[in-house]
């Protein structure tokens, strides 16, 4: 790859206003779902990992886990099951995602359609908190300390480009978001001893881009690192610590 096409492909995934970050629903939402025997409100949990969505719903007859969900740009779509009367019927949503709100329809196992909407709840842990919380009592965090905000710098070609990942590092499994001031996209990975591996997916006007970054943890610092950008060129990175 020429220098200046990796150079503009650095642009198109971290430079401010020009990359396309990822829509985060991951968090609790009050869920408000109008279907043909009146209008019910519930609080789910959604989980996020990249384009993939799975959650929780959390209703007067129990919890109901879900998986299979997906988020493409701001489309959302993810589906549950519900007995009634001893049948099981699908429950399918599909809606827009706007900030914190989400509207779109129901459909009730092709027995009838209706409206649903969403809004974050109040005192909701979005991804971007999440990552920076306490581990919860008794889970254990790696030794090599990749939890916490940090300053990430990136060197390519055409010149150093900020940006920030906010991490949580829980038994060697780590979290979080990466991104720069247009917003964040959801990362994965781990580390074991001092190497860290992420990986997310950036949405670009090329389409979708796997982004595997990895280095070694130093304390503060994130050294030797190494971004591999969907198999067509790489660049190096590191990362401080942020002050709190």
């Amino acid at each position: 790859m020429t220098r200046a096409r990796l150079t503009l492909l650095a642009m198109l995934l971290f430079v401010p206003g020009l990359a396309f970050a990822q829509t985060n629903v991951a968090g609790d939402w009050d869920v408000t779902i109008q279907s043909p025997q009146g209008t019910n409100t519930v609080l789910v949990t959604l989980k996020q990992d990249g384009e993939k969505v799975s959650g929780l719903f959390k209703g007067p007859q129990g919890e109901l886990p879900f998986e299979g969900g997906t988020l493409t740009g701001n489309d959302l779509k993810f589906a549950f099951t519900v007995n009634v009367q001893g049948n099981s019927i699908i429950i399918s949503l599909t809606g827009k995602v706007d900030g914190a709100a989400i509207s779109g329809k129901a459909d009730f196992g092709g027995f009838g359609e209706g409206d649903w909407s969403a809004k974050r709840a109040t005192g909701a842990t979005t991804a971007a908190t999440a990552a920076t919380a306490t581990p919860a009592p008794g889970a254990a965090s790696s030794t090599a300390g990749a939890g916490g905000k940090w300053d990430v710098t990136l060197m390519t070609p055409g010149g150093e480009f900020p940006a920030t990942a906010t991490l949580t590092d829980t038994a060697g499994k780590v979290t979080g978001t990466f991104g720069s001031q247009m917003g964040e996209v959801a990362v994965t990975g781990s580390v074991e001893g001092a190497a860290l591996k992420m990986t997310f997916v950036a949405q670009t006007p090329q389409g979708e881009m796997t982004v595997v970054l990895t280095g070694d943890v130093d304390g503060d610092s994130i050294v030797n690192g190494k971004a591999d950008i969907a198999g067509m060129g790489q660049m190096a990175w590191s990362a401080k610590r942020a002050k709190q």
